[in-house]
């Protein structure tokens, strides 16, 4: 079937990184307060927990993708919801694109281009399987 494979290869990276960014995630959140216990000041470290909340939530929502994704494989008519949740984990990938810039970093286009690159080939790849392309 068309798109299949590409949407249970994706499908099958996103739960892998998903859990390895909930982890991170949470060591980060750990991290974060240990940061704010030593310095005796919990001041601007708000934009670093909002980060750190959006990278725990996205990697959800990515191992569900993920999982929806194997599912959609053997079920074409699942795929539409593919698309959907792939929309949705693009959408979190900018906005902490976004917050990593207000907090203070650089933008940059590659780093943009390679994370969007995993997201979009899932979003192709169940777009594939319902036959919009």
């Amino acid at each position: 079937m068309k798109g299949q494979k590409i949407l249970k290869i994706t499908s099958i990276l996103m739960i892998i990184g998903s859990v390895i960014s909930a982890i991170a995630g949470v060591i980060v959140i750990l991290g974060i307060s240990a940061l704010a216990a030593l310095s005796g000041s919990a001041e601007d470290v708000g934009l670093l927990y909002a980060s750190s909340i959006i990278v725990v939530v996205a990697s959800v929502i990515q191992f569900i993708a993920g999982i929806k994704g194997i599912g959609a494989c053997s079920a074409p008519e699942k795929a539409a919801s593919c698309i959907k949740w792939g929309i949705i984990i693009v959408i979190l990938t900018i906005i902490s694109i976004i917050i990593g810039v207000v907090g203070g970093g650089e933008f940059s286009i590659t780093s943009l281009i390679l994370n969007l690159l995993l997201p979009g080939a899932y979003v192709y790849g169940a777009m594939q399987m319902k036959g919009n392309i």
